[in-house]
């Protein structure tokens, strides 16, 4: 028996100019980096 197929529902929520606006670089390190790590010694993959 196959499973019929429903098509999912897209819900818009803004433009991406919008979505961005409020974006930051963020004040806070992870787990990976402990306090007080200078910003230049941050690495992203």
């Amino acid at each position: 028996m196959k499973s019929k197929y429903t098509k999912p529902d897209i819900e818009h929520v803004g433009s991406v100019t919008d979505l961005t606006l409020g974006s930051s670089d963020g004040d806070f390190t992870d787990a990976s980096f402990p306090e007080g790590t200078p910003r230049g010694d941050l690495t992203f993959s």
